[in-house]
């Protein structure tokens, strides 16, 4: 919502670029206030700034490219693809994230959801070969080699670990300032000052201390499990917010998200798997 305001005024790199200038230096205030010790290694802080260029500075502005060319629609069946790609890359690359049939079953009756969701929005289905949806792709495959990354640093603080990671992807980003002019802050609309605060602090600064603090204790697939709430938590907020009616397919569709979350999560067929070994025979 906020980078479709953001884009009123502003194009998507200017836009992409605030968020981060201003997210980092949120976060770097943070390490102040609550004492996290930046780290001496210049190899950590290299490693946290190529997290910042794949985690961040390239699927944001992938994002924001794409999102003036395609649908919310079709954005979140494509953004939908992040867990898919972090098992694939998780089984090969981590040592206690292995593919099994579960996650399988999970993440596929999750995209089912979001699909269900959404095919009535679609008109002209959604064409891969294009270059807003290979856009989509791109950032949703960052972000599952960001996540899978991200977990050699979970030594560190959260805060730490998002205030350098989003000043390497600013400084990635800088020379593209070479090109595009930065707007005069009186020009602009408080709605879209607003907008790039709030994704800024929240949606950027807010949202990776506990990205990464997840990624530490539960994993990148578990992380990136997020990307199939974003339609759900877009359907509550226009339901509540907006006046907008709630449908028999919207209902369907969160019913499988949610079911996939719990096969995924696996905590509730375990407990039902020694429930029914712990009730003895009758018969």
């Amino acid at each position: 919502m906020f980078i479709k305001i953001g884009l009123r005024e502003l194009s998507p790199f200017i836009m992409v670029f605030s968020r981060l200038v201003v997210s980092a230096i949120f976060m770097f205030i943070g390490c102040r206030i609550v004492g996290a010790a930046l780290p001496a290694d210049r190899r950590v802080w290299l490693g946290l700034g190529f997290l910042g260029v794949v985690n961040t500075a390239l699927p944001f502005f992938l994002v924001a490219w794409a999102q003036q060319h395609i649908d919310t629609a079709t954005a979140s069946i494509l953004n939908a693809t992040s867990p898919v790609f972090v098992m694939i890359l998780a089984h090969f690359f981590t040592d206690d994230e292995k593919l099994t049939m579960r996650k399988v079953i999970g993440v596929s009756a999750g995209i089912a959801g979001i699909v269900v969701m959404v095919l009535p929005s679609i008109t002209h289905g959604i064409v891969l070969a294009g270059m807003a949806q290979a856009a989509m792709l791109g950032a949703t495959f960052n972000y599952a080699v960001g996540g899978i990354f991200a977990r050699r640093f979970k030594a560190l603080h959260p805060m730490v670990v998002s205030a350098i990671s989003l000043l390497g992807a600013s400084l990635f980003l800088s020379p593209g300032l070479l090109k595009f002019d930065l707007p005069a802050l009186a020009d602009l609309q408080l709605l879209t000052i607003f907008a790039v605060s709030m994704l800024a602090i929240f949606c950027t600064g807010v949202a990776f201390l506990i990205y990464y603090r997840i990624i530490a204790a539960a994993g990148a697939t578990n992380a990136l499990l997020v990307t199939l709430l974003i339609p759900v938590s877009a359907l509550f907020f226009g339901v509540f917010l907006m006046g907008e009616q709630l449908k028999t397919y919207d209902v369907i569709g969160m019913l499988l998200i949610f079911s996939g979350l719990l096969i995924v999560d696996g905590r509730i067929m375990q407990y039902l798997s020694r429930r029914s070994v712990a009730v003895p025979d009758q018969s």
